[in-house]
């Protein structure tokens, strides 16, 4: 089930976020497929006349309105790649989006060969080891966009080979997918998603960093869901919604290496239902939506007789077309198991506003109480002018790590690259955060994060922050959870030196604090540079220089250079 579900298309909407309250985002079609105007990657834009689905799914009233333009990332985005764990660190660079101007669909194959050295392989203070790692990583990306069918995918399976130390060789699975299908369409639809992807067991790697960690210290997760749900229109005056998703999270060490042992280990099916109806046109102004919603959780540890169940009323009003301001009012049950069975029964609301200051923009500002305590939350996508974006975006949610994933399938889509957005403001997202360890417990977790990316004609600039703090609320027998934070920074600047050849630098600081056996902290300095070339259309070559310093005391502190050279053929 774990490696299909890898290779499973996926489709941001309906969905049960870990906040509580259900949210439900509308799901947007692959960036070149649905993009009004030329694309800046390929020069042109898509066929008018190709019919194309648009999903009917109802989101939160926070969510995008169909005529917002949602502007997205820069696809070559700096220090989001899931993979960069386990050493699979250049293969998503160079990539050209697929194009889908003069057909429904496109799939496009392709191979990466890469060969790694490092003079630190096990990150030790002592006793450094020295290794070299050949990756193999073909790849398949496929996009489509139809009447029927709206979707994309990108997978990747890499085969590392160790050349001293091959025990450490293994297979790890990355990719991530969409696919929204009109069964019947303006009635039944089906929504599949899905997500693989590896990090490090015991954190401390910052994304988008050269860093490498050894096989036997990765953990490998798998998501997928699937969900049929019904549509109906009461003319303009209401639509209703009723579905069914079924739910699967799984992660385990990288491979399946010691199945069963792992303490950090975790897998659950979830079933969930849910019923919605919204107001239609005939309320001008006004939008009302209530909801029905709940999960039932079949697993161990914390998921042991674990349910969601939420209900709520939700109230829009736009006082002016770019603002308009949100309300909530609802209840929820929610039961978690493990040490410390976490029980949450009453009340939930939220008071907020929405703003789109312009057609590619999106603000929302909420607060309330979900999840059995009080918070904020944010989510905005600014273009300030056509050069410059800026992402913010703040969370309190109840959760696992293994959850956490499981909710961002909902609320997102992926570009024409593959890397995963946003569906609502277009920030960058990543499935698994790799700078916290690993753990099967069930956290408070506060998420904060902040994105500027500013872009001339040759030069891509990033600046970004990610803040987290984990708070154990309880954990599964035999696996004791403790507290986590961390905070890391990235700036990276991408110099296009021709139309054939791209450079790329990256400096980044991260401080980790884990509280286990006793207190530890971690500051950790990264800097990398890269050179892209495109040897023919079809051939790249690329070759990164990655140094990494952690400053913490005892064992965990280390330094690392790390030396790759790569080719990627697509077909």
């Amino acid at each position: 089930m774990g490696i299909a579900a890898a290779a499973l298309f996926a489709s941001p909407a309906t969905g049960q976020s870990a906040g509580g309250g259900g949210t439900v985002s509308t799901p947007a079609a692959p960036a070149t497929a649905t993009a009004p105007a030329a694309s800046p990657e390929t020069g042109s834009a898509p066929s008018a006349t190709t019919p194309t689905l648009v999903s009917p799914a109802l989101g939160t009233l926070a969510d995008v309105d169909p005529g917002l333009t949602r502007r997205t990332a820069d696809p070559i985005r700096i220090g989001t790649y899931a993979g960069s764990g386990s050493g699979l660190g250049l293969f998503d660079f160079g990539q050209v989006p697929l194009s889908l101007t003069d057909r429904p669909y496109a799939i496009r194959p392709a191979i990466g060969v890469e060969v790694l050295g490092t003079n630190n392989l096990f990150q030790t203070r002592q006793d450094a080891r020295s290794d070299i790692v050949t990756t193999i990583a073909p790849s398949i990306a496929a996009a489509v966009s139809t009447s029927r069918l709206l979707g994309s995918l990108t997978y990747t399976p890499a085969l590392r080979l160790y050349g001293t130390y091959s025990s450490q060789n293994a297979v790890d699975q990355i990719g991530g997918g969409q696919l929204l299908v009109a069964v019947v369409p303006d009635l039944f639809y089906v929504d599949i998603r899905g997500s693989a992807s590896v990090q490090p067991q015991s954190g401390g790697v910052i994304p988008g960093s050269a860093q490498l960690v050894e096989g036997l210290n990765t953990t490998q997760t798998f998501n997928a869901q699937i969900t049929p749900f019904l549509i109906h229109r009461f003319g303009t005056a209401a639509t209703a919604q009723l579905g069914y998703s079924y739910q699967y999270s799984q992660q385990d060490w990288a491979s399946g290496r010691n199945q069963g042992t792992n303490l950090s280990a975790q897998s659950y099916t979830a079933n969930r239902g849910f019923a919605i109806l919204r107001s239609g046109e005939d309320f001008g102004r006004l939008a009302l939506q209530g909801r029905i919603d709940g999960t039932s959780f079949i697993g161990g540890g914390v998921y042991d007789g674990a349910h969601r169940f939420v209900t709520s009323v939700e109230g829009r009003y736009a006082i002016l077309p770019s603002v308009a301001v949100l309300a909530e009012i609802g209840y929820e049950n929610i039961e978690y198991g493990g040490t410390n069975a976490a029980t949450i029964e009453g009340a939930t609301w939220s008071i907020g506003t929405r703003l789109t200051p312009g057609p590619d923009s999106i603000i929302v500002v909420r607060y309330g109480r979900h999840d059995g305590f009080n918070s904020v939350m944010l989510n905005a996508g600014v273009a300030l002018g056509a050069r410059t974006n800026v992402y913010a975006t703040y969370s309190e949610k109840l959760s696992t790590g293994l959850s956490e994933s499981q909710d961002l399938l909902e609320t997102i889509t992926f570009d024409a690259l593959g890397n995963p957005v946003d569906s609502r403001s277009g920030a960058p997202v990543i499935l698994v955060n790799p700078f916290l360890a690993v753990s099967s417990a069930l956290y408070r977790t506060r998420l904060g994060t902040a994105t500027l990316q500013y872009r001339w004609p040759r030069d891509s600039f990033t600046l970004s922050a990610t803040w987290q703090d984990s708070e154990p609320v309880s954990s599964a027998f035999g696996d004791p959870a403790s507290p986590q934070s961390g905070i890391y920074g990235t700036f990276g600047w991408a110099h296009e030196f021709s139309p054939r050849t791209t450079g790329i630098t990256t400096l980044q600081y991260g401080r980790l604090s884990q509280d286990q056996i006793s207190s530890t902290n971690q500051d950790i300095y990264a800097v990398s540079l890269t050179l892209l070339h495109r040897l023919t259309d079809n051939l790249t070559a690329s070759a990164q220089l990655g140094w990494t310093r952690n400053t913490a005391e005892g064992p965990v502190g280390y330094t690392q250079t790390v030396l790759r050279a790569a080719l990627r053929r697509t077909f």
